[in-house]
């Protein structure tokens, strides 16, 4: 017989896949509107939620060579998404801060993918789009829970 996995397991695999699936179609229109090679969105997506990191903090969190990152930051500078500012007890630190073109452009993308989830909610039944609305502080709970580890 075989195993059954746990509610636990479900989840994850759930949000997993919706992590992957979100982006290639709810996301899917602004991307192509606003090509961002992919590790340059990762790091714009990690610098809006926690401006003021270094580059090897960045690349720490997530699991980049710092190499890479600091060619991705240098890109994301020269198209005006992010700035570095020196930090305030050693010059020689630079710390990474999103521009307000950055913080605006994640604010049109999050409305964007806002419309797109409201046509695919209607596609579900009523109860379904009803269930995953309500879930929402727990899924922004998880997030934050997630984000801290």
């Amino acid at each position: 017989m075989p195993r059954q996995p746990s509610p636990e397991e479900q989840l994850a695999v759930a949000l997993y896949d919706l992590a992957w699936l979100l982006p290639r179609t709810v996301g899917a229109d602004e991307a192509r509107r606003d090509p961002m090679p992919p590790t340059e969105l990762e790091i714009m997506k990690l610098l809006v939620r926690r401006p003021g990191l270094s580059v090897t903090e960045v690349a720490r969190d997530l699991g980049l060579q710092p190499s890479n990152v600091s060619t991705a930051v240098r890109s994301l500078t020269e198209r005006g998404m992010v700035e570095r500012r020196a930090h305030e007890n050693d010059a020689r630190i630079g710390r990474l801060h999103p521009t307000r073109r950055a913080v605006e452009n994640r604010r049109k993308r999050e409305q964007a993918w806002g419309a797109a989830m409201e046509r695919v909610l209607g596609d579900l039944p009523p109860e379904s789009a009803e269930r995953l609305r309500e879930s929402l502080p727990a899924l922004q709970q998880l997030a934050t829970a997630l984000a801290t580890r």
